[in-house]
């Protein structure tokens, strides 16, 4: 089997741990590699993986799990009403000034998250202003929406505001890029931002691309 071949199936083997079968569009844009592979090669080798690997409804994952398919179809239905809920959110946290940007992060970015899952959303401060902004985002989604709670049972459709960056400190931790991170980096879906702040997020987080190299913008 040749480097592209095993690229392929380990990229299908590591969206199967999420239940996740992938477009093609999607196996190439995500493609666990360290290197870029062109879309040509790309194409042949996915055709050789017939032995290993399944396509059913425009959609490609390991033998034996077609099962996933339909939960793939129900997930991005249950994740629509969840991204109406975080545009609305986001739109309201442009009051905050020093709010830079906002993102959804985790599955549902993916148009991948159960019927009961929260709504992650990612939050770039100005300067210096990390704290203060925290308090006035805390303050705001308490007035629009439903906060998640550390003890909340019941968490489905609340806004969890799981991580703020200052937009001095945008770097994911050397510590913790790993292809888990870089994914998360990668698949983060922008809601808005100011002064091309997504840009220079992912500009201090290129190191993603020694795990997803086929990745862009």
């Amino acid at each position: 089997m040749s480097q592209i071949s095993k690229a392929i199936l380990r990229t299908i083997a590591y969206a199967d741990i999420f239940d996740y079968p992938l477009r093609q569009s999607e196996i190439w844009r995500f493609l666990i590699s360290k290197i870029q592979i062109p879309k040509s090669k790309f194409q042949k080798n996915l055709d050789l993986l017939s032995l290993q690997v399944a396509n059913q409804n425009d959609v490609y994952f390991l033998k034996g799990r077609e099962k996933i398919v339909a939960l793939r179809q129900k997930r991005e239905e249950w994740s629509r009403p969840k991204m109406t809920i975080a545009r609305r959110v986001a739109g309201r946290l442009k009051l905050i000034p020093t709010v830079k940007m906002v993102a959804v992060t985790g599955a549902l970015a993916m148009n991948n998250a159960d019927r009961n899952d929260d709504i992650d959303l990612l939050i770039v401060t100005g300067r210096n202003r990390l704290w203060l902004t925290r308090l006035l985002t805390i303050f705001l989604v308490e007035l629009v929406a439903k906060r998640r709670r550390p003890n909340d049972k019941v968490v489905a459709n609340k806004i969890c505001l799981n991580m703020f960056l200052d937009e001095d400190c945008l770097a994911v931790p050397q510590n913790e890029q790993d292809l888990f991170s870089a994914h998360e980096v990668c698949q983060l879906r922008l809601l808005w931002d100011k002064n091309n702040c997504y840009q220079k997020f992912i500009k201090a987080n290129l190191w993603s691309q020694k795990f997803l190299a086929n990745w862009k913008p």
